[in-house]
């Protein structure tokens, strides 16, 4: 395969448990699809504090996605798809390359550890976000249910007229 972005010929390494494509140039790397879902799961490797400062800056900054000719890629594995430019978990900042067809993705250089870097960070936050709205969800899903409760109890009320139903629908709700 070669470099969808500078066309050097890629070259296989093990990656976080994956086999991965890797431009010697430019230092893309293609991954199949599913290996970045794979790579994120797994946690072989931890980045220093200065280097999650770096992402959460970029994370501050306004990112769009960039349809300029240079990022116009043709996929590395199908040979005529054209890639699809989109930003990873769609406000972070990390713009990717995914192949519709086949699923592959292709990421420039360093993007894999900005994944990485995100992945790892939410993973953090995860047990604090669920302990601040962890009861706020409980008492929305209790509501929900409820609501759920009373409308199935319509639904079990004799055929009266639609009018006197829809009355009643008003009153109980």
């Amino acid at each position: 395969m070669n470099c969808p972005r500078c066309g050097c010929v890629l070259s296989t390494i093990e990656y976080e448990g994956a086999d991965i494509e890797t431009c010697p140039d430019c230092k893309g790397e293609w991954l199949d699809g599913g290996e970045l879902k794979q790579i994120v799961q797994t946690v072989e490797r931890r980045f220093t504090p200065e280097q999650v400062a770096l992402l959460d800056a970029v994370n501050r900054a306004v990112i769009t996605e960039d349809d300029s000719p240079e990022n116009e890629l043709t996929c590395p594995k199908c040979g005529d798809a054209e890639l699809h430019r989109f930003i990873y978990a769609a406000t972070t900042g990390v713009a990717l390359d995914k192949c519709k067809r086949c699923g592959g993705i292709w990421l420039d250089d360093a993007e894999i550890e900005k994944v990485q870097i995100l992945a790892e960070e939410w993973k953090k936050k995860l047990s604090e976000d669920a302990a601040t709205y962890g009861p706020v969800l409980a008492k929305l899903n209790a509501e929900s249910d409820a609501a759920d409760e009373r409308a199935a109890d319509m639904s079990r009320l004799p055929l009266v007229g639609g009018f006197i139903n829809s009355v009643l629908r008003i009153v109980v709700d």
